[in-house]
């Protein structure tokens, strides 16, 4: 081969790179395209099955459209110019796309191998697994910068019965096995015989006898045995579950009528504060307790004030707050669940959330058990929700924006059998729509109703199914309040509620013991000199 063939040889496979940045821009990260994010795995998957050190370079080109897909993440904090923060969110990119690094190297090792169950499911295993256990655990991000985001909205019948099966993990099981069941839908067609000989190494005559094997082994079986109509009965499968689950709901089996299963509402209300980005509004207490009257004035029986609303520089500071709410949900007779930092020293700060009764009793008392990693510089409560039962809403537990962001920890509401938990939230910049729709997949796993008041987001009612009836929600702005008709009604039992991340953890473990495989395979075969084939 000539220079120049070899040149055109490089341009031609390298010729994805741009649509693969292009299509990564809309892919992930915080306004993304839900079709885009279906197919880019399986572009990407195309480049980097081509050579090893594509590998590299579509980490590189994915790492770097991811960034710019979030560059904004950290926008609003402390007022100032769009993208203020490029370095801290390449940091972040970095971070978050190691957990597809390791996958998109097990899937060139599998590539290689005869096995087609190798072949489709390694990048799935190692996709789930590592962005749950390394992005999710490890690094402290949670779900969310999680890919499945962006499509949950997009197919909510499949989603919902994956959500109710495996949480979050088998939603992302579902995403990445579509790339591996499209590239070898078709395989002999657009992808030659792996081998690891360079191009100078190999016999041209061989190759082409490779190549006529591969075709006919890969046309062998019927086209109803093929591993596309599998994961095709897979999507069906969970499509009907899923919209069984939506669109049947529980007493409402067959064709009841409405007034014989729709729950009673309650008028509930979100008094939406500064967050902390105004601290001359946290200090004015009367002007959330003037707010709230509003709502009450308008029926609402609870109140709840949005992440960070007030602010307390003392212990004293803080009981006055609380005593006052206390006084204020007996004389309104209210359950009010007010959100404020206490900022006794300045590396002791606390994100709190206390809820009182309309008796007067504290019933929670909770700190944030997961400040942002960087962004929020407060100390951690313990990993515990709290609860309490009521005769009006049932059991009710709460915890604060970023915590909903470890299905771990809020799988608590399963194990402790909420029915209603409530979200102060507060975010900034251009993430609330895309942070509040991830968290609203913890009502879905869990099977609760979720009161979520958010500053620059989305408050309002989440169900436990994404377009659930009794689903409301207004993009909520600093200094407002919202009223919301809450549907009384008792938690619905999920499995995942029950195994919790079992099958996210399996995919990490079994994608490990097949990395371990592959690269003990891959050696032994180069040390054989013998070419790795499908």
């Amino acid at each position: 081969m000539t220079l120049l063939e070899k040149l055109k040889v490089q341009i031609i496979e390298h010729s994805l790179i741009l649509p693969l940045f292009v299509v990564g821009l809309f892919a992930g990260g915080l306004q993304s395209i839900p079709l885009l994010t279906v197919f880019y795995f399986p572009l990407l998957l195309h480049y980097t099955r081509i050579q090893w050190y594509n590998v590299i370079t579509g980490f590189i080109v994915h790492t770097l459209s991811f960034w710019i897909s979030i560059l904004g993440l950290p926008d609003g904090l402390q007022g100032g110019d769009r993208f203020q923060h490029p370095w801290l969110t390449l940091g972040v990119s970095i971070a978050a796309c190691i957990s597809v690094l390791i996958p998109l190297a097990g899937d060139f090792l599998a590539s290689r191998h005869d096995n087609v169950a190798l072949r489709l499911l390694v990048f799935p295993l190692l996709f789930t697994g590592f962005w749950m256990g390394v992005c999710g655990h490890l690094f402290g991000f949670g779900d969310g910068l999680a890919y499945s985001n962006n499509i949950l909205l997009a197919f909510p019948d499949v989603v919902q019965g994956a959500a109710w099966l495996g949480g979050r993990p088998a939603i992302d099981f579902v995403l990445s096995l579509f790339a591996t069941v499209l590239r070898e839908f078709d395989r002999p067609s657009f992808e030659k015989p792996p081998v690891f000989n360079s191009i100078e190494e190999d016999d041209e005559q061989e190759q082409q006898q490779q190549q006529q094997q591969f075709s006919v082994s890969n046309n062998k079986k019927p086209w109803f045995l093929h591993h596309a109509i599998y994961y095709a009965c897979l999507l069906i499968v969970l499509g009907i579950f899923g919209g069984g689950l939506i669109q049947i709901r529980p007493g409402s089996f067959f064709q009841i009528a409405y007034p014989d299963y729709v729950p009673e509402t309650v008028p509930v209300g979100c008094v939406i504060g500064p967050g902390g980005i105004h601290p001359e509004l946290q200090e004015d207490h009367d002007r959330w307790f003037n707010r709230t009257t509003k709502l009450v004035e308008s029926g609402a029986k609870l109140v709840v004030w949005s992440e960070e609303t007030a602010i307390t520089h003392s212990s004293q500071e803080e009981n006055d707050l609380i005593n006052r709410a206390r006084e204020y949900a007996i004389e309104k007779q209210i359950y009010l669940a007010i959100a404020y930092d206490n900022n006794v020293l300045a590396d002791l700060a606390e994100n709190k959330l206390v809820i009182v009764s309309p008796l007067g009793e504290v019933k929670i008392n909770y700190r944030k058990a997961h400040p942002v990693p960087i962004v929020e510089l407060s100390t951690p409560g313990a990993a515990e929700i709290q609860f309490f039962d009521t005769p009006e809403f049932g059991r009710i537990g709460g915890a604060i924006c970023f915590d909903y962001n470890f299905p771990w920890f809020i799988r608590q509401a399963s194990e402790n059998n909420i029915d209603l938990m409530i979200q102060p939230s507060f975010t900034w910049g251009p993430i609330g729509t895309y942070h509040s729709r991830s968290n609203s997949l913890r009502a879905v796993e869990n099977g609760f109703t979720m009161f979520r008041c958010g500053s620059q987001g989305l408050s309002g009612v989440f169900e436990p199914t994404l377009n659930g009836v009794f689903n409301q929600h207004v993009a909520a702005i600093t200094d407002s309040e919202y009223l919301f008709h809450l549907p009384i009604q008792k938690r619905r039992k999920t499995l995942y509620g029950y195994i919790g991340d079992v099958f996210g953890f399996t995919c990490l473990y079994v994608g490990l013991l097949t990395i371990f495989y592959l690269v003990y395979y891959t050696t032994v075969k180069k040390l054989r000199g013998g070419q790795i084939q499908v």
